[in-house]
């Protein structure tokens, strides 16, 4: 009991801790990010200090995914800040997306990685939201607003999803990709397409 109050009484450590994670699962794979790795980078003296500040591996990569998603909304949110046209606001979270991969590239490479490595199904409800979720809701209010065409919102998400993690492939491997025209012109193209 008392090892769960003390936890919650230091988020700079937890908030090292995920920030590190994110570092070894970027650049090592969620595979080989092991505590002992997570902990070398952090400079912590002991795995011990993981255990004490999260209960599990499955918390830590929450977290992990939490930091990750959470730098992404906050981008998204001072890019929509004031907008209120529907059309706009799936504009702004396709380039805000994209050009997420040139500030924060490890925080994306990460959530890939524990994508495609964790089988944790709390890890995986949280990785769909924020790949398809929030786009399928912005698409059927767009719909509901009569602003954009006939078409499965479910389908049209996991298709621009497929068109982000396409952006992350190239950038990957281009690293000389211009990715603000890269993502102006991946939304103009999703806007042609959903319009009504």
């Amino acid at each position: 009991m008392q090892v769960n109050a003390e936890r919650a009484a230091d988020p700079a450590r937890r908030a090292q801790i995920a920030a590190s994670a994110i570092e070894v699962i970027a650049d090592l794979g969620f595979a080989k990010a092991s505590f002992a790795r997570i902990v070398e980078h952090a400079g912590l003296s002991s795995t011990r200090m993981i255990s004490y500040h999260f209960r599990d591996k499955s918390d830590l990569v929450l977290a992990v995914l939490t930091t990750a998603i959470g730098a992404a909304d906050e981008a998204l949110d001072a890019r929509v800040r004031g907008v209120t046209d529907r059309l706009e606001l799936i504009r702004a979270h396709v380039e805000a997306r994209v050009e997420f991969l040139r500030t924060h590239p490890k925080h994306l490479r990460a959530v890939v990685e524990v994508g495609t490595g964790s089988r944790d199904p709390l890890h995986q409800v949280v990785l769909q939201d924020f790949r398809t979720g929030r786009l399928h809701r912005q698409l059927t209010q767009g719909q509901a607003e009569g602003v954009l065409t006939a078409f499965d919102p479910a389908v049209a998400a996991e298709t621009i999803a497929s068109a982000l993690d396409g952006a992350a492939q190239r950038a990957a491997t281009d690293p000389g990709l211009d990715l603000t025209a890269y993502g102006r012109e991946l939304a103009g193209f999703t806007l042609r397409a959903i319009r009504a």
